[in-house]
């Protein structure tokens, strides 16, 4: 199969290259060529998905798309104008995606679609929130959805990888003794680890999979069960609150990544009897957390 990948050189994008290259022909696109220079084995292109181009006419020689480009959630404060990059860097860029028309399409989205939910136990069946965040993965998966392409949707939770994402970003609080819970501890953050995120990309390009899938694994925990594993697998304490006060100050708007609540349930997976590597959080922590002696 030859597959386009969008967003190649992020976090997520990188292991789905490295899992796929194997048995694909994978073709990756970046404004930045350079930042592909970390594969071997690939067609490397120049193309800003956010906008139509000679991309899409090399794309259109595929028989897949992985969608997977998106600037960063938590990357700045959410003014006007980076809320505007955000949209046009997820909405866009998937709408041109679904204009090419190969076979699948398989596109990012998240499960900050469903808003802030307390203890509600949410599936792909569930409403979707009203707040920024929702209402972006909303019109993110609509651009994908005008494809007439075969369409799946994965809707990430927290992915769980050594090399950058949360887990990167936990770690040096943690090491200092710093790490806790934030606010009250008891939202839900959903999570995946990075190897069964590539696991169902896979399942998803070579089965009949089509539709929304909430990408999260089967445990769902609060943000004061994560700190206390974190910091288990860490070796050190987890004791430390940060106050939701403390949290909006530092991050604005963008804080409601952290203090929502989303306990999503992967009932479509389950149905598909998909097999997790990584379906307990110590497991997944230890496997990408180094403990410190």
């Amino acid at each position: 199969m030859r597959i386009f990948i969008t967003g190649a050189s992020g976090l997520v994008g990188s292991r789905v290259v490295s899992k796929l290259l194997s048995q694909h022909e994978i073709v990756a696109v970046s404004r930045n060529i350079s930042r592909l220079a970390i594969f071997d084995g690939i067609e490397c292109i120049e193309g800003d998905v956010t906008r139509e181009g000679a991309w899409q006419d090399i794309a259109r020689t595929c028989d897949a798309i992985v969608h997977l480009a998106g600037a960063g959630i938590m990357d700045r404060r959410w003014s006007n104008s980076y809320k505007e990059v955000l949209r046009k860097s997820r909405v866009d860029s998937t709408r041109h995606c679904a204009e090419v028309g190969v076979d699948v399409l398989i596109a990012a989205s998240a499960t900050g679609i469903y808003g802030n939910r307390g203890d509600e136990e949410l599936t792909e069946a569930s409403s979707h929130g009203v707040d920024f965040l929702s209402m972006l993965a909303v019109d993110w998966e609509a651009a994908a959805n005008d494809s007439a392409s075969r369409i799946v949707t994965l809707r990430f939770g927290m992915v769980l990888d050594p090399k950058g994402g949360a887990v990167k970003k936990m770690k040096f609080p943690f090491q200092l003794g710093l790490g806790g819970k934030i606010g009250n501890g008891k939202q839900y953050w959903p999570w995946i680890h990075y190897e069964d995120v590539c696991n169902i990309i896979d399942k998803a390009l070579n089965e009949k999979w089509e539709g929304a899938f909430n990408a999260v694994a089967p445990e769902q925990v609060t943000c004061k069960e994560f700190a206390k594993s974190f910091g288990l697998a860490l070796n050190r304490p987890s004791i430390v609150p940060m106050p939701d006060t403390a949290i909006r100050v530092l991050l604005g708007e963008a804080s409601c990544v952290l203090t929502a609540s989303q306990r999503v349930i992967p009932e479509r997976l389950q149905e598909y009897d998909f097999e997790w590597t990584f379906a307990s959080l110590d497991t997944a922590l230890q496997n990408v957390v180094m403990p410190i002696d």
